[in-house]
């Protein structure tokens, strides 16, 4: 499968009333390919886009309630450990 042009960001969210991930991922799922969208634990998600880390800030940020709170990083450089991170979807799309 072609890997479209992008990098990682990893989105995080946090929440003391709610569950906030399936919220998130469904929101990123309509927007990205959903094989470009990876959770990762409790409170992350992985995706691989072109997007800025703004504009997907700007996609979430109406999901959210008061108190709740969403942090996008874009990655350069990253290294993982364990199952939780996919290792091949992230060779496939790192550098």
């Amino acid at each position: 499968m072609p890997i479209a042009p992008g990098s990682l960001k990893c989105v995080t969210v946090c929440s003391s009333t709610r569950p906030l991930l399936p919220l998130i991922e469904a929101a990123l799922r309509s927007r990205l390919s959903a094989a470009d969208v990876r959770r990762l634990g409790e409170s992350a998600v992985l995706v691989h886009t072109d997007a800025a880390p703004a504009d997907i800030r700007d996609w979430l940020a109406p999901l959210l309630e008061e108190g709740e709170s969403l942090l996008v990083v874009e990655f350069e450089k990253w290294s993982a450990y364990g199952t939780a991170a996919d290792r091949d979807w992230l060779l496939a799309r790192g550098h």
